[in-house]
């Protein structure tokens, strides 16, 4: 394909789909419950259990024999029962009395005898206590059933209890600790690697500029969100702009057996932008160079002779982090058999113009107006060097190509920030 012309960006995003067909991830790994937080579930989890596991009791109360309550109940308007036993969480379910006409006191959570078929809860009898003996009187009629939470009502065994491909998160912890789940197999985490070139970089350990110099902020936001990716950033490194530097680095990443590696800087047409010609020199194969997109539109996709993606990102960084969510995001998910992302649409709060033929990656706020409805606000810094409005965004809106001028209130494509995780 050729380098030097401007490549669509849904073209873009079907190239990038196909190579990651071919590179798609089948390995897994046994990961503690407790470690599984953010990792991707590779297959289905059952319950091996029923939840609740026995019948027990959602109220602190009393277990009764609803049908004698109820016959006693319509005949005399109430019933009296001798409290003759008391049962409380954690106490063995094969506990049953073997005598009719009389009630348990009964604590919240603990299992339900088999004699008894209902509770009723405390604030809703009369306790009668006699030379220390305790009774209950009740004029409520009392459902077959009530307050107890039923065998298998949560799961049983054999239900679903997370999906596979799931980004596990507390609330999955919760509910595979609930059927006693310890371990879960998870998609093995993708080995990148993360360059960054540039003179204009400070060291790392200065804390301080001079002239000229800048900190380098796009390799700590690469890292950070390549994690976000079920990726695992085991090389991260960074050179100045000199090709043999470089070369040097890649050979390094390559020693890590990483699957994808990331670069930013060195892309363009400047006199120092030599990745293009260093993978060349590798034998890489370009699949595309520049994409028809702002910000960003230097960006290299390409690929070793070994079948290490390279994806050469632009070094401003909101440029950087576009590819990273619109190109090198859609490539992870592809990879991880994930289904394509979908979007949410928002309302723009007000009228709005771009260049017309360039998908426009814009930051912005979204938020709900009173209406329900929501809203969406490109905020006025859009440079590509501008972090601070990249901070104060929580959503990307998605300027689609056709078009030049979008209207107030006109419907638009919004992303959020990480895939699938929209704050407002």
């Amino acid at each position: 394909m050729s380098t030097n012309k401007l490549l669509p960006y849904p073209k873009a995003l079907e190239l990038i789909q196909q190579v990651a067909t071919s590179h798609r991830i089948n390995s897994s790994q046994q990961c503690e419950l407790e470690n599984a937080l953010n990792r991707l579930v590779a297959e289905d989890i059952l319950s091996p259990i029923n939840v609740p596991s026995f019948n027990n009791s959602a109220m602190d109360g009393f277990a009764i024999q609803t049908n004698v309550v109820n016959d006693t109940i319509k005949k005399f308007g109430s019933i009296t029962l001798k409290v003759s036993g008391s049962i409380q969480a954690g106490d063995c379910q094969e506990i049953n009395p073997d005598t009719e006409h009389l009630a348990w006191e009964i604590m919240t959570g603990a299992p339900v005898p088999d004699l008894f078929d209902g509770v009723i809860q405390i604030e809703k009898v009369e306790i009668n206590q006699d030379n220390g003996s305790k009774s209950i009187t009740l004029s409520e009629l009392v459902q077959k059933g009530r307050n107890i939470r039923k065998r298998g009502t949560d799961y049983k065994i054999n239900d679903t209890v997370v999906k596979k491909h799931t980004l596990i998160q507390s609330q999955h912890i919760m509910a595979l600790a609930t059927v006693g789940i310890k371990c879960i197999k998870v998609v093995e985490k993708i080995k990148v690697a993360i360059l960054s070139t540039g003179n204009e970089l400070a060291k790392k350990s200065s804390s301080s500029l001079t002239s000229g110099k800048i900190f380098n902020s796009n390799q700590p936001f690469l890292k950070s969100y390549s994690q976000s990716l079920n990726c695992d950033p085991v090389f991260v490194g960074r050179c100045h702009d000199n090709i043999n530097a470089f070369n040097k680095l890649i050979d390094d990443a390559l020693a890590k057996e990483v699957k994808v590696i990331f670069s930013t800087g060195a892309v363009s047409m400047g006199k120092y932008d030599f990745i293009p010609q260093a993978l060349l020199a590798r034998g890489a194969t370009i699949h595309f160079h520049k994409a028809k997109i702002r910000p960003g539109k230097p960006i290299l996709f390409a690929e070793l002779p070994n079948g290490v993606i390279y994806f050469g990102l632009p070094g401003n960084p909101i440029a950087a982090a576009a590819g990273m969510r619109f190109f090198v995001s859609p490539f992870i998910r592809t990879l991880l058999k994930l289904p394509s992302e979908k979007f949410l649409k928002a309302q723009v709060c007000e009228d709005m113009s771009k260049k017309k033929g360039f998908r426009t990656f814009a930051k912005a706020q979204v938020h709900i107006d009173d209406k329900g409805q929501l809203c969406v606000k490109m905020l006025s810094d859009q440079g590509s060097y501008q972090s601070c409005s990249f901070a104060q965004s929580n959503c990307w809106l998605i300027l689609p190509e056709e078009s030049e001028n979008i209207k107030k209130g006109e419907l638009i494509d919004i992303a959020p920030m990480i895939p699938n995780q929209m704050v407002l």
